[in-house]
């Protein structure tokens, strides 16, 4: 089942078993992917892909940038992709998460992954909040 054909759903993993498993959870969600393995691919597959609304990212990779950083990049720049951030660190204040992100405690559940993402890819959750009229009664 496809939740949403125009809902790609960009995975950035370092670590290359973990990310091959996470792009496995985005198929079992109904969604097709992309995989990065650290920010600067993820920046060049965002720019060249208009049908990304959900990016998956581990905080710790390789580079400049990690994926809390990549987070609020993409939030700014990208503010209609849902993001959906992972790390094994015990504790990530959800303060430091960009606004309406998603966070996800390593090890996790592939069921709390697929949960997650299919909530993100929902038209409900996509659609742009609609502004009750003035009443002027």
């Amino acid at each position: 089942m496809i939740v949403s054909a125009a809902c790609g759903v960009l995975v950035v993993e370092a670590d290359p078993f973990l990310r091959l498993a996470a792009m496995g959870l985005v198929e079992d969600a109904g969604l097709s992917g992309y995989a990065a393995a650290h920010a600067a691919k993820a920046f060049t597959i965002l720019t060249s892909h208009n049908d990304i609304g959900i990016m998956f990212t581990n905080i710790e990779m390789p580079g400049s940038v990690n994926g809390l950083e990549l987070a609020k990049i993409v939030h700014r720049r990208w503010p209609h992709i849902a993001i959906i951030v992972a790390s094994g660190a015990a504790n990530v204040a959800a303060k430091s998460l960009p606004t309406g992100s998603k966070f996800i405690a390593k090890p996790y559940l592939p069921e709390t992954v697929i949960a997650c993402l299919k909530s993100a890819a929902s038209p409900d959750h996509r659609r742009p909040q609609q502004l009750d009229p003035p009443n002027h009664a």
